[in-house]
């Protein structure tokens, strides 16, 4: 087993303070997670079991009681209701979670029979849900899922997609959504159902060659099994049981694994976040074993997609796929790009890489961009009688794009599942603690988001007041024992101030931190100021010659509101910081920018509006 560097302090023990735009989007999070009723979540599993639905409202979007996915946002909803009980303490999150999980329970113990030998009547030319089995007792135990296990026979017959839909995938969410549970909440319950999937997975599974499990990754979403990797990883690190990691394994991609090990781009034109979720599940197979095959695969997947894939909120793609390396302009769509889901699942990628190389600030850079560019930019932030958390997508960066939101019963896709997730955990990479080797621990703080931190098993209190958006903080290190805060230099910044009222700050070696010491019983004030400025970002290509750009102005993609469907063109100087004139609106809780012709604000701001991310440029005046 491969230990990480240090851990996350758990939600609980990071508080977020006071009223600021991540409170305000949680906020909303918390409400519609309390609304959205249990039973309208378990309705169609009850009905694939033959229960009665109890009146339950019935789901609409992609968990439809008809559709090929349903069933898939359970999990998201577990994993939420999880997260946000960790970070609330609220037992009405609590008591939700502990009925859904036992519903599941009670309704996992009736699949009978050894998994391998289930059979489905239907091929791949004839599989209408008509002939699909309705008799759990040949399903095989451990199975549980709001349809039968037919689309899985159909996927070892290669049934393409649209006539299957994924079910690793949706089997994912709710073993995923499990242990989350059993993780966040101690829940047993919730640990035995997903043993009891995993247990139907492997002897499935097993059962069919190397080459058979290959071909069937390779199929374009039907293939689909978003982070199976990583949740039968994660169950071998709690039980120890070597048939889990075996499973795990099961998952490996053959198809662009060993390309990514060697440095090779194996990505391009792929389905975006059906492959995403599979590099998280190495980095969890390499929590497991040591093994640097899997790390060298995250490592390089991490760089490819970041350098030459992403745009300048964080997210990738266009149309959920990767397109050829460095060929951004060119994809720019109006409102295709930029899928929620590969974001969120970045985020986890990019996270579980910072613990084993915390000095390597790479990957918090890219973590800070995506949350504040695009996760905390995909909801919307005017809540009405059906819309409590409104969530996007794509989150579009094409001219005249304009955000496009979920409702709460009919658009259960799975952007909306991952929305319901995203805002109730906006501390989990905040901080994260370390042992410096003499017995003192380190805390890395991260993001620069207002909190408390405290662990007072470990004497360790931290209070971070930001005054975001804008470049200031204040950070207070108390407690009752020694140790040590290395700040993050965001890469933004051309100039930073950390100045302490108590401790001497020095700049690491690296120049990628300021170290502070925090010594038993003291409280050290210390001041920080960072540099906003205005520097375009530019993607590799150009359309038609001429070089495209988004606007950055310290962390933040800035757009301008416009509905023409044309880029437009800024005419900007070689001093563009001269040229632009930046104004502040505290009562808005945000900031403008004025020059080149237009007004520009950061995307989080950008509601139900249309607006410009990515501009073509005329740098001729430089010459002048």
């Amino acid at each position: 087993m491969q230990n990480a560097k240090g851990y996350y302090p758990a939600l609980e023990s990071v508080a977020l303070t006071p009223k600021n735009r991540f409170t305000e989007n949680r906020g909303r999070t918390l409400e519609y997670l309390k609304l959205l009723p249990a039973d309208t979540m378990l309705y169609s599993f009850r009905l694939t079991f033959g229960e009665d639905t109890r009146g339950a409202r019935r789901p609409g979007g992609w968990d439809d009681p008809e559709g090929l996915l349903r069933g898939h946002s359970i999990g998201h909803f577990i994993s939420a209701l999880s997260l946000a009980y960790s970070a609330t303490g609220d037992e009405t999150f609590r008591e939700k979670l502990d009925y859904i999980v036992d519903e599941l329970s009670a309704l996992q113990s009736k699949s009978h029979g050894r998994p391998r030998d289930f059979v489905t009547s239907c091929t791949p030319e004839d599989c209408g849900q008509d002939k699909w089995s309705r008799d759990p007792s040949v399903w095989g135990e451990g199975f549980i899922s709001a349809y039968s296990p037919d689309q899985f026979a159909l996927l070892e017959k290669f049934t393409p997609y649209a006539k299957i839909w994924a079910p690793y995938y949706t089997l994912h969410k709710i073993i995923a959504g499990l242990i989350e549970c059993y993780d966040r909440t101690g829940n047993e319950t919730a640990l035995k159902v997903s043993l009891g999937i995993a247990d139907w997975v492997y002897d499935r599974l097993s059962a069919l060659t190397p080459e058979h499990r290959k071909k069937m990754w390779s199929m374009y979403i039907a293939g689909e099994y978003g982070g199976m990797n990583e949740s039968l990883a994660r169950l071998y690190t709690i039980t120890g049981n070597e048939k889990y990691l075996e499973g795990s394994k099961f998952f490996d991609n053959e198809n662009i694994f060993p390309g990514l090990s060697e440095g090779r781009d194996t990505i391009a034109n792929l389905h975006a976040n059906q492959h995403i979720p599979q590099i998280m599940g190495a980095m969890l197979e390499y929590r497991a074993t040591g093994d640097e095959y899997y790390h060298s695969v995250a490592k390089f997947f991490f760089d490819i997609v970041t350098e030459h894939h992403m745009y300048a909120i964080g997210g990738v793609g266009r149309g959920e796929s990767f397109r050829d390396a460095d060929k951004l302009a060119e994809n720019i769509e109006s409102d295709r790009n930029c899928e929620t889901c590969a974001a969120y699942n970045m985020l986890k990628l990019s996270r579980e890489l910072f613990s084993y190389e915390p000095e390597e600030t790479k990957y918090m850079h890219y973590y800070e961009r995506a949350l504040i560019n695009q996760i905390l930019a995909s909801q919307n932030p005017h809540s009405h009688e059906h819309m409590h958390n409104g969530v996007t997508y794509m989150l579009p960066i094409g001219p005249g794009a304009m955000k496009d939101y979920s409702d709460d019963f009919h658009s259960f896709t799975c952007c909306h599942g991952t929305g319901m997730e995203n805002h109730v955990k906006y501390q989990d990479a905040e901080y994260f603690i370390s042992d410096s080797g003499d017995g003192i621990p380190t805390v890395y703080i991260n993001l620069y988001i207002s909190s408390e931190l405290s662990l007072p098993e470990l004497g360790i209190k931290i209070s971070l007041e930001s005054d975001f958006p804008y470049p200031k903080a204040k950070i207070t290190l108390s407690g009752d024992s020694d140790y040590a805060v290395r700040m993050r230099i965001p890469s933004w910044s051309q100039s930073a101030e950390f100045v302490s009222s108590v401790s001497k700050v020095v700049k690491s070696k690296n120049g990628r931190y300021m170290t502070a010491s925090h010594r038993a019983g003291t409280n050290d004030v210390i001041c920080v100021s960072f540099d906003y400025s205005a520097r375009l970002e530019y993607t590799p290509d150009t359309l038609d010659g001429t070089p495209v750009a988004a606007l950055m102005y310290g962390p933040f993609v800035m757009v301008t509101a416009d509905e023409s469907r044309d880029f437009i063109t800024l005419t900007v100087p070689e001093d563009i910081n001269g040229a632009l004139t930046p104004s502040t609106n505290r009562e808005a809780g945000s900031f403008l920018i004025s020059g080149l012709g237009h007004q520009f604000f950061p995307i989080y701001m950008a509601g139900d509006m249309p607006y410009h991310t990515y501009f073509k440029i005329n740098r001729s005046e430089d010459s002048e």
